[in-house]
């Protein structure tokens, strides 16, 4: 049988809460993805940059030297030139380090660096304290045509070690800080999968439960309405379907049977004195012997009242019937009934082949032996005898 969706977490409301959470735990896990990958690029760029303040370090001092300098041959305008551009481009990737802004990457383009923090931020600052004199000596000698730049070489051949030193520790601390914020986005990204994954879980478990809960319902139903409620055997309907399943196949297989209808003997008196309560006692009573006389292939029925039903395949001749019914009887012969009362069983059977196939047939003649068992006195079988010539 179909489960509906609605009835696997209890309300399409809860289905849809779970399931609209579950997407936004996803999609929480891609965009902390894409947060990271955004982040580990930006500090590959500043990574990258910080290592390039070394070389422009480098290059700021050496153009210095080559115009205060010169070799034969060699023009000083190339080397203040050299030193100017050099220079600048540190002073702004340091100011970009500091403040967060745009500077020139190594192919030129325009570069976007956040503001560092912490220890990065003090290696910038003392830098930036390191630089600001030869900021403003390569600025008054740009402003005075034909000023000497030796002031500025000399500082910076000074102070060169310690600036490729604090470039240095840059690049480091720039990289252990991308590695612990890389870290940290990782954490967040593995909470919220398992978030993800236990909100499934959920999802999955609450229907699975669901299911179970389901099927079991599904299964009570489906006894209540195949037994007794009283006794605990099947009702009419499940012994007619159980007999309608059985009978063609004994046709098919050639195969002996027997249909017995059991009424309780002395039942009204029960039920006049002592009321319906202590009657039912007894239909328990008998129904309980009835099972625990049963094999594990018949069938045990209430069919109405104090009248019950069985149906034993592969009785396969008249001797397995009469003993089998014998055994019945002396089960039934000691039925708990109230003080004065005696209750027993008349049983009636119809056999097949004997008397065909037929489920209406066989309850008819049944019913039949049923009630010559009554006259007879009751508490005993009786057995049809099959028509001349079909024993």
């Amino acid at each position: 049988m179909p489960v509906p969706v609605s009835a696997l977490l209890g309300s399409p409301r809860r289905l849809m809460s779970a399931i609209v959470l579950f997407i936004a735990l996803d999609l929480s896990v891609l965009l902390i993805n894409l947060w990271i990958a955004e982040q580990v690029a930006r500090d590959a760029v500043a990574i990258n940059l910080a290592g390039r303040q070394r070389m422009l370090s480098q290059q700021t001092t050496k153009s210095l030297l080559l115009a205060t300098r010169p070799t034969p041959g060699e023009e000083t305008s190339l080397g203040r030139a050299e030193a100017q551009q050099a220079f600048g481009l540190f002073e702004q990737t340091i100011v970009a380090f500091a403040d967060g802004g745009a500077t020139r990457g190594g192919d030129g383009a325009a570069v976007q660096l956040q503001a560092v923090r912490g220890e990065s931020a003090r290696i910038v600052a003392r830098t930036r304290q390191l630089i600001a004199p030869v900021s403003a000596m390569l600025g008054s000698a740009a402003a005075t045509p034909g000023a000497s730049l030796e002031p500025a070489a000399r500082y910076m051949v000074g102070n060169n070690r310690e600036i490729l030193d604090l470039m240095n520790r840059l690049t480091t601390t720039l990289e252990h800080d991308s590695v612990s914020r890389t870290r940290q986005l990782r954490l967040i990204q593995t909470g919220a999968f398992v978030l993800a994954l236990i909100n499934f879980l959920v999802i999955v478990l609450g229907m699975v439960r669901r299911v179970h809960h389901v099927e079991q319902d599904r299964q009570r139903w489906q006894r209540l309405a195949r037994h007794d409620p009283l006794t605990g055997v099947t009702n009419r309907k499940a012994f007619e379907e159980s007999a309608l399943g059985i009978l063609p196949r004994a046709r098919m297989d050639h195969e002996g049977g027997a249909i017995l209808l059991i009424d309780l003997d002395g039942f009204k008196q029960v039920n006049d004195r002592y009321g319906h309560a202590a009657g039912d006692e007894v239909l328990v009573s008998l129904a309980d012997r009835l099972m625990r006389t049963a094999r594990a292939t018949d069938v045990v029925a209430r069919l109405g009242g104090d009248e019950f039903a069985m149906l034993c395949p592969q009785l396969h001749d008249r001797v397995d019937v009469e003993q089998f019914c014998e055994r019945l009887v002396r089960a039934c012969n000691d039925l708990p009934a109230p003080p004065g009362c005696r209750v027993g069983v008349s049983v009636g059977v119809a056999t097949y082949p004997d008397e065909g196939f037929e489920l209406t047939r066989l309850i008819e003649l049944a019913d039949q032996a049923m009630y010559a068992a009554k006259r007879a006195g009751g508490n005993r079988h009786y057995i049809l005898c099959p028509p001349p010539g079909r024993a």
